[in-house]
């Protein structure tokens, strides 16, 4: 049986190595991003809580008043 499968030739560029400083940054960078996407998600949570919270209130609010 005669194999079909043939090895290929690697044509990724190579990428040359960055210097410490631009490793320093990118790590920098990679924490600060993912404490941002952090804070947004925390602020979302927030958001829905207080609103979750608020909608209770307002019904109840409406309930109270009088119907005229």
């Amino acid at each position: 049986m005669v194999q079909k499968v043939f090895p290929l030739p690697d044509r990724r560029p190579t990428a040359e190595v960055p210097q410490n400083a631009d490793i320093w940054h990118d790590q920098i960078n990679r924490r600060l991003a993912g404490i941002e996407r952090m804070l947004r998600r925390l602020e979302w949570q927030v958001w829905a809580l207080c609103c979750g919270a608020g909608a209770p209130l307002i019904l109840h609010f409406l309930h109270i008043l009088p119907r005229g």
